[in-house]
Order: structure tokens, then sequence, then C-alpha cells
């Protein structure tokens, strides 16, 4: 019987929060890798860079990166390479041309040693297809590891889905807001929002902004580890969440947030909570709008409308809820995903 892959999971500091280990790594492969070893696929752990030894890596298969920049990075891979395990390097996100809203900043240092991970990785995965096709440009193979929920780990009963009283919404976000052109009216939309309804109340999760200080009844609830943030705002009663992001208003950025996936569509879905979304190509290809989610041009009218909409409608957001719900579980389960990352630890012929 062949034995269990054993994968180490370099961790680092946040690319956007200098005082944090990375959350990409934490909500990308913790759920995956959580799962594939309650499957008794593999078995894993994660060291943070800077502590990882020879004596570490002798004792691990493959050694998976994510959005590394370091040369401390590069020091693991190389040592890694040399001892013959697989190494791979994942991107969810297009760092290597940041929007003007990141608050990360990458120096070309930092940019050149993306890439020669990139080169010199085993294997190369990328989240989606449009990161797929822009990595072409810098290896001619790389695979796809879509993003999943773990409906095991995390259970939702629609059988006890409420709506708190007060009522209140969510809004979450890390590194800096994702909208350029539409920013101003979005906040001014969402403060005569809060204004028009004096019972409600918003709870943000995630880094904080200027306008934080604007927006009447704000509860700032800061971050938990990524399972426990899952539970805590599966069992939070909102009414819906607003996911605002970047579209083609924002030509500049739209590439980069094309790049990005579906994440909190598939989170806020498996969970029970409705939401409204940019028309952003990520969540107009993965929704269907009044169906699983509602899709809203970033004009101040649009949001003004889906967000008083979403608030007296309390049968629309029974249904969103309801089908984002089935479809999530139906195309976003980790199967598959599980299913390709362990081919790629396993196979003769990894990607080149």
């Amino acid at each position: 019987m062949p034995r269990i892959p054993r994968v180490l999971v370099v961790q680092r500091i946040s690319l956007s929060h200098d005082r944090l280990m990375s959350r990409s790594i934490a909500a990308r492969f913790g759920p995956l890798l959580g799962y594939m070893a309650n499957e008794g696929l593999i078995e894993w752990e994660q060291i943070v860079e800077a502590d990882i030894t020879v004596g570490h890596l002798r004792r691990f298969d493959a050694v998976l990166f994510n959005k590394h920049t370091s040369r401390r990075a590069l020091d693991v891979m190389r040592m890694a390479n040399d001892l013959g395990l697989r190494t791979i390097y994942d991107l969810d996100d297009w760092i290597i041309d940041l929007p003007m809203y990141s608050v990360t900043d990458l120096n070309d240092d930092l940019l050149a040693n993306i890439t020669w991970l990139l080169r010199n990785a085993t294997i190369a995965t990328v989240s989606n297809e449009t990161l797929r096709r822009k990595l072409h440009r810098i290896r001619p193979t790389v695979s796809i590891i879509p993003n999943g929920f773990d409906h095991r780990a995390i259970p939702t009963n629609p059988e006890h889905w409420h709506e708190a009283q007060p009522p209140k919404i969510l809004f979450s976000n890390t590194d800096g807001i994702k909208l350029v052109h539409f920013r101003r009216d979005f906040f001014e939309v969402l403060v005569e929002f809060m204004n028009r309804h004096p019972e409600l109340l918003l709870e943000f999760w995630g880094d904080g902004f200027p306008e934080m200080s604007r927006i009447p009844r704000l509860t700032s609830k800061g971050f938990l580890e990524n399972a426990t943030y899952k539970r805590e705002i599966r069992d939070a009663g909102y009414l819906f969440s607003i996911v605002p992001l970047g579209g083609r208003e924002d030509p500049e950025a739209l590439f980069f947030n094309s790049c990005k996936s579906c994440i909190k569509y598939i989170d806020y879905g498996s969970l029970g909570i409705p939401a409204i979304y940019s028309r952003s190509p990520v969540y107009e290809d993965a929704i269907t709008h009044e169906k699983t989610g509602y899709l809203v041009n970033n004009t101040a009218d649009e949001w003004a409308e889906a967000m008083e909409r979403m608030y007296q409608d309390a049968a629309l957001r029974q249904r969103l809820k309801r089908e984002a719900f089935n479809d999530v579980h139906r195309r976003f389960t980790l199967a598959q995903p599980a299913h390709t990352l362990i081919s790629l630890l396993t196979s003769d012929n990894p990607n080149p």
C-alpha cells in the first residue's frame, strides 16, 4: 500500500499586515488540507519559513508555498529541491501587478523572487483559469486547484437559519477596499442607508479603512482564525452581506480583480448568508442574479436600490439563501480539488 504523502506548508508573514501570519494560506489551503487529512490522503504540518531547517524538510515529501516573496522562501525551495522533494508554488491573486488600492508594496527584488519561485517549483498551481492563462508567460504548465468549502467540517443546517434582532448586515475585507472610481459613492450610499435605518447594525471583519469612522453603528470585529471566523458569521444571523469589488469602471484594476476567486460567494452560500455582489467578472461567472445572489453594477443608484430591496424583502433573502446553499454544495466541494492535489503529489510526471 503506497505511503501517505507528507506535506509541509511554509507559513509566512501576511503581505498586507506585518503583525499577522498569512490569512490567504489559511483560507485557501487550511480547509483543503484538513479535508484531505480527514480522508486519509495526506499528512500535513505548517512551519514558519524562518524556522525551517534541512532537518524539518527531511520529514516531508512535498513543500507548499503560497504567494511567498522573501529571500528565505527561495532558500527553503532550493533546499527542498536539492533533497528531491516536490515543491509547489501557488498563486490565488495576480500579485505580480497589484492595483492602486492594495496596501501591499512589492519592490522589484520581491517581484523577481516570485518569478524565480514560480519557475523553479516542481509544480505551479493557481485558483482559476484566468490566472493559469496569465502564468503561461512565466512557465508553460500550470494546474488549477479551485477553492472550495469543507461542508462537513463546518456544517450548516438550514433549519437553524435565523435573522438577528436588532437586524445586522455583514461586511468583510482585507488588503484595502477593492474599489477605485466607485469608492466614494459606495460609502456615501452605505452611510445614507444606515442613517435611513437607525435600527440596523453593521459588523465589519478585516483590515480597517479610513471611512470606518463615518459609518453609523459599525462594529469592527477584527480577525479570527479562518474556521472560527466562519462559524462565527454562520451563527450571527446576518440579514445579508455586502461584497463590493471593482468592475469595468476600474479598467486599470479589472484584470487583477478578475484573477480573484469567488471565495466570498462560496463561504456565504455555504453558511446561509445572502449577499449583494458587484458585477465584476469573478462574481458574474459564479452567480445567477436574483437566484443565488444579487448582482449590481457599481453605481450609487444600483447599490442603493439593492440594499433597500434586500433589507425590505424577506422572501428574496430566503430564496437567495436557499439557492446559493444548494449551488455551492453542488459545485464547490473539496473532492475535486483534493483529487487534483493528490495527483500532483503522487504522479510520476507532475507539471514541469
